[in-house]
């Protein structure tokens, strides 16, 4: 009987580390979703195109969740062509004034953001 019942304890655990694990992920998701749709108006388009590629605001992307770092995550950035120049309007350069608008979004997202992440991992769910 003991054997039984630490099975039953052990398959328990493992039901409960696979439904946390899927509403992490989903948690994660829309977390990033959120703050990439928030990104992309936050993103200013300049109206000389120095590049003659797209905006950086048409170049927002959001990546799938990872957990290859240990951790739940999903990056959410710019594309591989505009994402190595993002840094300079968002920083600012000897000829261009910051604009921040990265951390403009991470401000304006926050709570949303938090809310979504308290909403999908609620116990009891």
């Amino acid at each position: 009987m003991p054997v039984t019942g630490l099975e039953e304890i052990l398959n328990n655990v493992q039901l409960l580390n696979h439904g946390y694990d899927r509403k992490a992920r989903k948690a994660v998701r829309e977390g990033a979703k959120l703050f990439g749709d928030q990104l992309k108006p936050n993103t200013p388009v300049s109206a000389v195109d120095h590049s003659g590629k797209e905006h950086l605001q048409d170049a927002v992307t959001v990546g799938n969740v990872s957990i290859a770092s240990g951790e739940y995550e999903a990056k959410v950035g710019y594309d591989k062509i505009k994402g190595p120049i993002a840094h300079f309007p968002n920083s600012g350069t000897s000829k261009q004034d910051p604009q921040h608008f990265v951390e403009k979004t991470q401000e304006e997202s926050r709570e949303k953001v938090l809310q979504t992440f308290i909403t999908n991992l609620k116990v009891g769910d």
